[in-house]
């Protein structure tokens, strides 16, 4: 009844938007597209398998002004996983002429397939704010939140009704509610038609599995077109007269993309932490105070992290004690964050001008992977053996949700066509405090456990500088 509900009220809500009056401000469309799925949480036992499911949707896009509109639509998508675990050959001793001899040998984890498989299939509701570019070849940048509703629960309502009288937990929920991120180009074919090409990334909040506190997430590829009624066919040379005076502008908004490298920067870390390679993409928003002074925020996917070569009992993080025997580790672990900066931007020259940058930013934490290989040796009288694991954990739920830190960058700006202008940065961040979470109750206490964990990066960012015309 619920789910019937909540359809019934986008429905009317589609309908009511497509009334005459609004015609010049609205959109309608569709896409359709593939996913691949991105099981998140405490995934450390076994390796989790990504595979491709379909995602499609109806949606209308609503136009705030020339760069800004909020975007909803009714969407299908479902994910599918595969689990695998790991399982070492033996090594035995080779006994000959009475005699014992030791044999050595290694044996590498190969995958064993077992099958579980779980499959997720949702109608999902988004609500995101999006930022476009003022040019033909038009590129759109959005974020917001979404609700989707399960539709294959092998559970009935009778079911779930008894066991919430006797205060039981089912797995899996009814709904999951999330973050998206999204990221399109679209090029006109006709007057009011666009075909564009989109990618998403999704993250759902909700435990699906609790014995894993696993968690939906996925990454989208999709192709659709977009009709806008009686549109008034604004063109490039639109564009142009509305921004030819820059001189005058106030609001800029830079699109970017760049390469970060990311290391633990604690300055007690007992571990052999290296740095580990990310990226670093997002819209960028400038208002001019002054000539000189202008404060600077936005939005960015960034992927942190660093990279841990040591002996230790975690992958994700170094830890020892004498009662327990250590691993040979080789790990990276990749820290996604959605950072919100806020800065204070001090430009200097024209036409081409150099810049600097301090402020703070907040990160909340989408996902966490550690990946690499960990090496395991036993020995006996009777035997030795090396395994051979490759680690590929989701390890969100040991680090905090948000991250607060300090950064500060500098660059130049180089004239492009007029009013536009090419960016060159550099910037680097560090947090300011450990983003591993405190210790559960009843969790294993090790006389060495690196709690000091904390993000430290340096990020080359390529942008342009577009101004938003009043």
């Amino acid at each position: 009844m619920k789910t019937f509900n909540l359809i019934l009220c986008i429905g009317v809500m589609l309908t009511l938007t497509s009334t005459t009056s609004l015609a010049q401000k609205l959109s309608f469309g569709e896409y359709t597209g593939i996913n691949f799925s991105n099981f998140h949480g405490n995934l450390t036992t076994n390796k989790w398998v990504s595979k491709a499911g379909p995602t499609a949707a109806l949606f209308a896009e609503y136009s705030l002004n020339r760069s800004f509109s909020l975007l909803t639509e009714v969407g299908y998508t479902a994910h599918y996983y595969e689990m695998k675990s790991y399982r070492s050959q033996p090594t035995y001793p080779i006994y000959y002429n009475d005699v014992m001899h030791y044999y050595s040998s290694s044996s590498i984890w190969q995958p064993v397939y077992e099958p579980n498989k779980f499959d997720f299939s949702f109608l999902r509701f988004p609500l995101l704010i999006k930022y476009k570019t003022p040019t033909r070849l038009q590129l759109g940048i959005g974020c917001g939140m979404f609700y989707s509703v399960l539709l294959n629960d092998d559970l009935t309502n009778a079911e779930r009704d008894a066991a919430e009288k006797e205060d039981r937990r089912i797995y899996p929920p009814t709904h999951d509610w999330g973050y998206l991120f999204s990221a399109d180009l679209s090029y006109p074919i006709t007057k009011d038609v666009r075909l564009f090409v989109t990618g998403r990334i999704a993250t759902g909040q909700k435990v699906f599995i609790e014995s894993l506190k696993g968690k939906n997430g996925s990454s989208e590829l999709g192709f659709g077109i977009k009709y806008t009624p009686k549109t008034r066919n604004e063109s490039i040379e639109d564009y142009k007269t509305n921004t030819q005076d820059s001189s005058k502008t106030r609001c800029y908004v830079r699109p970017v993309v760049g390469i970060l490298f990311g290391w633990n920067s604690s300055s007690s870390k007992p571990g052999n932490y290296s740095t580990n390679m990310g990226s670093t993409t997002g819209l960028a928003f400038d208002y001019r105070l002054d000539n000189t002074v202008s404060l600077q925020t936005g939005i960015l996917f960034e992927r942190k992290g660093y990279a841990l070569s040591d002996s230790s009992l975690y992958y994700h993080r170094f830890a020892s004690d004498s009662k327990y025997k250590r691993n040979s580790i080789d790990s990276k672990t990749d820290l996604d964050y959605l950072t919100i900066p806020l800065n204070f931007k001090f430009s200097f020259g024209d036409p081409v001008t150099f810049y600097f940058d301090f402020g703070v930013y907040t990160g909340f934490n989408i996902n966490a992977l550690c990946h690499g290989t960990a090496i395991r040796k036993y020995i006996s009288s009777s035997s030795y053996t090396v395994e051979k694991i490759n680690i590929n954990d989701a390890v969100e739920g040991y680090f905090k949700d948000v991250d607060f830190g300090y950064q500060t960058g500098m660059g130049f700006q180089f004239p492009f066509r007029k009013n536009l202008k090419f960016d060159l940065g550099i910037v680097y961040s560090g947090s300011f405090s450990p983003i591993i979470k405190d210790p559960e109750e009843n969790t294993t206490s090790y006389t060495n456990d690196d709690r000091s964990i904390k993000n430290g990066t340096i990020a080359l960012q390529f942008g342009l500088q577009i101004p938003i015309a009043h």
